[in-house]
């Protein structure tokens, strides 16, 4: 009995000492919440940032919409329209210019920061979605047409951010082009060929297609994201949420874990060896653990938000999340404990 009442005891204790050393595992606090009653449906899709002039962009679908915000302290600064249906988003900070993907208006457009007026139109085919910039090289890659056509094939446009114009069209064998990433080593690009279930390698100087790389178990593969170091490609399925660890030599899968559902953005910190996924069913943290597996290390709500980024030089983490029944949209923002 004696025995039975010390033990019953010590569980408590026990537990509240574990407390601390889980705590310790919450990389992430939130920090506060920008209110924006005004966009009311429709989802946010991607982030920009300028360090420079102290800005945050994020396109807004539903409400066809630039919205900006600043960087720092979170301030709604502005709503800029003219968009049909804003995807990605890139800024060259050396033009003052954005340069964003209007999958309603088959466009990638060209908005002045200082004025927010419109000042190019450069035509792609319908739906204009997923890009990458590659600012060495000053190119900015944007998959349209496919399914936005309903056709089975659809075009990566090369465009120059200096020429303001689209220098070559390469064909690639998929409806459904998502988020892509650069080997500057071996001059590859690495994209996610949703509809095939693979991952497509291009070599950037023929603009030809090299490889199709099969994702067994992954469904729907959307965020995508590259360690050059160990030379490493971290890709992530939406239902069921799962993420994958590739050999960016040769595609090989070497560890997967659960993940988040409806994945739309990720980000690998080098500095902390962490990558952070962000869909409907939350937030996901990794640390990498010095081989081939990732360890999940805290899960946060996002109160459906996908759409996320992180800017290292102020330790801040940032997720749009649209109008739910229990929410309204806003941007949140939370800071980042660094090792």
């Amino acid at each position: 009995m004696k025995k039975t009442l010390m033990l019953a005891l010590a569980l408590p204790l026990a537990a509240m000492a574990a407390a601390p050393a889980a705590a310790q595992t919450a990389v992430m606090t939130f920090y506060r919440s920008i209110p924006l009653p005004d966009i009311t449906g429709g989802d946010f899709d991607h982030f920009a940032t300028d360090l420079k002039t102290n800005r945050l962009y994020v396109t807004a679908e539903g409400h066809k919409s630039v919205e900006v915000f600043n960087l720092r302290t979170g301030e709604h600064l502005a709503s800029v329209g003219g968009f049909e249906n804003p995807h990605s988003i890139y800024l060259v900070p050396d033009k003052g210019v954005l340069f964003i993907a209007d999958g309603g208006a088959a466009e990638v457009k060209i908005l002045d920061v200082a004025s927010f007026r419109i000042v190019g139109h450069i035509p792609t085919r319908p739906g204009p979605d997923a890009a990458y910039y590659d600012a060495a090289a000053r190119l900015l890659y944007v998959g349209n047409g496919g399914r936005a056509e309903k056709a089975a094939d659809s075009t990566l446009s090369v465009i120059s951010v200096d020429g303001r114009n689209s220098v070559a069209q390469i064909p690639v064998d998929a409806n459904n082009i998502e988020s892509m990433a650069i080997d500057r080593k071996t001059n590859r690009m690495f994209i996610n060929l949703r509809d095939k279930k693979q991952i497509g390698v291009l070599d950037l100087k023929t603009r030809q297609l090299i490889a199709h790389w099969d994702l067994p178990g992954l469904q729907q593969n959307t965020p995508m994201t590259y360690d050059p170091k160990t030379r490493r490609l971290f890709v992530v399925g939406r239902k069921p949420g799962l993420i994958m660890v590739l050999n960016a030599d040769t595609g090989a899968v070497l560890s997967s874990q659960p993940c988040v559902d409806t994945a739309d953005d990720m980000t690998f910190d080098p500095q902390s060896n962490r990558i952070y996924v962000t869909g409907a069913g939350g937030l996901s943290i990794y640390d990498r653990d010095g081989s081939d597996g990732l360890k999940e290390i805290q899960r946060l709500d996002t109160k459906g938000g996908k759409t996320s980024t992180f800017v290292p030089a102020l330790a801040r983490f940032y997720v749009a999340h649209t109008k739910s029944s229990e929410a309204n949209a806003a941007l949140d923002i939370f800071t980042v404990a660094r090792k």
